[in-house]
């Protein structure tokens, strides 16, 4: 069953419509700026990029380098104990 409004229920109902508009007016920057940023952090930036098609491992020409040892200058003296442990 459907139930009827009065005219004073429909009245009162229009009223306050129009004080929340009113009221909503005066703060409708701060609560657009306050939703654009819930959106934002809820849907960032970074998930609207398409993901691109990855095109394989880079190929660049690399030399493996063998490792060497640079012979020093310094005394090989093995009763020295080493500056830093």
């Amino acid at each position: 069953m459907r139930r009827k409004f009065s005219p004073i229920e429909v009245a009162i109902a229009i009223l306050i419509a129009i004080g929340l508009l009113v009221s909503l007016r005066t703060l409708f920057i701060p609560i657009l700026v306050l939703g654009i940023i819930f959106l934002l952090y809820k849907f960032p930036p970074s998930r609207w990029r398409k993901p691109s098609i990855g095109r394989g491992p880079a190929k660049g020409k690399r030399k493996n380098a063998k490792f060497r040892v640079i012979n020093g200058s310094k005394d090989s003296d093995s009763d020295d104990l080493p500056k830093y442990h």
